[in-house]
């Protein structure tokens, strides 16, 4: 089958080729002409992975290419989620097959409520990817995914899912995984881009060390009165262990804010205050984080 996908990214171009060695056609969709000329014309993906090399060929389209989309893999930025769906909406097939693979929450709701026809699913991953280039793609780790239907009546799984080479966890309910990834999010991304430091730094001194601890206690609070059960161990923990561990990697937030890109930080520490305003919980630690990570960020935040 033909699987679209809208945000060629890391992680966008890695389900490309997951896709393509599942044997399914994939077009990427990229954001305009002059993206599109920076790739070979070809299509040609050039795929890194355990020191071993192969190849992954894509079509190419802009948003305004005249090919209808039956099934769509969204993987932009989540801020990016409804001004780039807009831009294909009149591409979409009724009952068209939707998959966001994104950070944060908040931009799955709306985006349910802004198109009333599709099979929409949500999915959050492990998986680890960087581009060299455009078109050079560095996988680190095919991680594990959970994937969940927001739709009524939906499968557990899209179209052709079941054939990817990946460890693919169907979820009856994704919430849970979403407040998970959301959660080590928060006690993370917010904090390195506060620092300026790579993940391994925030536990690395005491006041960092601290600054996280308050953070994590916040956050578990609010998911508790959302109804969420967050980890076996202390979130703390959790993200401790998270930040030992990619202990060299620098977060996608304090990329974008070295880059002068705007952050989703509006789709993380944001949405956990507005869960933490709705529920009648103080989280004066996050909404510190939240105003420091808007001062340092480009763009206007409004949700």
């Amino acid at each position: 089958m033909h699987w679209h996908i809208l945000g060629a990214g890391a992680i966008g171009c890695l389900w490309a080729d997951f896709l393509s060695q599942a044997g399914h056609q994939v077009s990427l969709i990229l954001r305009n002409r002059t993206t599109l000329e920076q790739w070979p014309g070809d299509g040609r993906l050039e795929i890194t992975e355990a020191n071993q090399q192969h190849q992954t060929y894509c079509q190419l389209e802009t948003p305004d290419t005249e090919v209808p989309v039956r099934h769509l893999l969204v993987a932009t930025k989540a801020y990016d989620t409804l001004s780039a769906m807009e831009a294909i909406q009149s591409r979409l097939q009724p009952e068209a097959e939707v998959v966001l693979l994104q950070n944060g929450m908040g931009q799955q709701q709306q985006l349910l409520e802004q198109l009333k026809d599709i099979s929409l699913w949500t999915a959050t991953t492990t998986a680890g990817a960087w581009l060299e280039s455009r078109h050079q793609l560095h996988c680190v780790s095919r991680g594990e995914t959970h994937i969940g239907p927001l739709t009524q009546h939906s499968p557990l799984l899209p179209s052709g899912w079941d054939t990817l080479d990946i460890t693919l966890h169907p979820c009856p309910d994704i919430r849970p995984y979403l407040w998970r990834k959301l959660a080590i999010n928060c006690a993370i991304n917010p904090l390195t881009a506060l620092f300026d430091c790579r993940n391994g730094a925030l536990i690395e001194t005491s006041e960092r060390q601290e600054t996280m601890r308050r953070v994590c206690r916040e956050v578990e609070q609010v998911a508790a009165a959302a109804g969420i059960e967050l980890f076996p161990e202390p979130l703390e923990e959790r993200a401790a262990a998270v930040a030992r561990a990619t202990g060299d990697n620098f977060s996608s937030m304090l990329q974008d804010i070295r880059h002068g890109r705007r952050s989703e930080i509006e789709q993380i520490t944001g949405f956990l205050c507005e869960q933490a305003q709705q529920l009648g919980i103080a989280v004066p630690v996050n909404l510190s984080l939240l105003q420091a990570i808007r001062a340092k960020s480009p763009g206007k935040y409004t949700r």
